[in-house]
């Protein structure tokens, strides 16, 4: 259905497709951080998921396939950390922290869902992994800075909590799909709708600002919700009918490379020398992890779990 429904056909179309999404994922840091700037992280990000619900619903319906879950509990659980838990910190670590430095600390998920995995899903660890996981581990110390109490270090918890709660999202998806037939539009459809609503209660018993409203913010949070999430999950599913998984989530490293790099130039997003330790350490425990993953394939096994097919932001 994917393929067809966005005009992917071919293995070629759909690298042509990651590169698109991996452009469109890269952007949407950007895109959420002047969105914030006209309303309150918590109201963007419920406005943002109920929008793109409202879209993969609306999907399913064209489909005539709405299917009530018959199991719920793998649907509240990958919904807490999918989508409570990785929107919420998402948007509110981008509200006082700079997009390039967020989308980085986000993207350590890969190491959290290899941490993850090995108690949940039994996955062995190898050596290169751990090598991964420690330089990515330096690396989050570094930019991080817990030992510097001002500035924006709730900012970077946030962050770091968002990758966490994607990396568990990723596992719980994994582990669900293991016991359980599921389709993945519907299970992910299902887990966002059940993963807003504790978020929805929010402004229920807090008084959030209200939103400033424009042409311009209607397009940004149609953009964040409409093209990155909805769409971008549509594509994802497109692509992994051509594409192996593994060289699929490869790809989407470049995520926080684009979105650093329009911080900077956009934004004027600038990093301490500490960050820019931090992030090389990042990078190479992402390269460390990306070279084992792919001899993993070569020989069959995946290294890695696929991400969820959802922009971790």
């Amino acid at each position: 259905m994917g393929g067809v429904l966005l005009g992917i056909r071919s293995r070629r179309g759909a690298y042509v497709a990651l590169a698109i999404l991996t452009l469109i994922w890269g952007s949407n840091w950007l895109v959420m951080k002047t969105a914030l700037e006209q309303a309150h992280p918590v109201v963007l990000n419920l406005q943002r998921t109920w929008l793109a619900v409202a879209l993969l619903f609306g999907v399913i319906l064209w489909r005539r396939r709405l299917r009530v879950p018959r199991a719920w509990w793998p649907v509240v659980v990958t919904g807490f950390f999918q989508t409570t838990l990785n929107f919420g910190a998402t948007t509110m670590a981008l509200a006082e922290g700079g997009a390039g430095r967020t989308s980085v600390l986000v993207f350590t998920m890969p190491f959290w869902t290899l941490l993850i995995a090995r108690f949940v899903l039994h996955e062995r660890v190898r050596g290169g992994m751990w090598t991964a996981v420690a330089l990515a581990f330096a690396g989050v110390l570094l930019v991080v800075e817990p030992w510097r109490w001002e500035g924006q270090l709730a900012s970077k918890l946030w962050a770091v909590a968002s990758g966490f709660g994607w990396a568990a999202g990723t596992v719980a998806s994994k582990h669900f799909q293991r016991k359980h037939d599921l389709d993945m539009l519907e299970f992910m459809a299902w887990q966002m709708l059940v993963g807003v609503l504790p978020l929805t209660l929010l402004p229920l018993a807090f008084d959030y600002p209200a939103t400033q409203w424009s042409a311009g913010y209607v397009a940004l949070v149609t953009w964040t919700a409409a093209v990155s999430t909805a769409t971008g999950f549509l594509l994802w599913i497109a692509i992994l009918r051509y594409l192996p998984a593994g060289t699929a989530s490869l790809n989407i490293f470049a995520v926080p490379v684009i979105a650093l790099l329009l911080s900077m130039t956009v934004l004027g997003e600038r990093l301490t020398a500490s960050e820019w330790w931090g992030i090389a350490a990042i990078a190479a425990g992402i390269a460390t992890l990306t070279v084992v993953t792919l001899r993993a394939t070569r020989r069959g096994d995946a290294a890695v779990p696929p991400p969820t097919p959802l922009e971790g932001g």
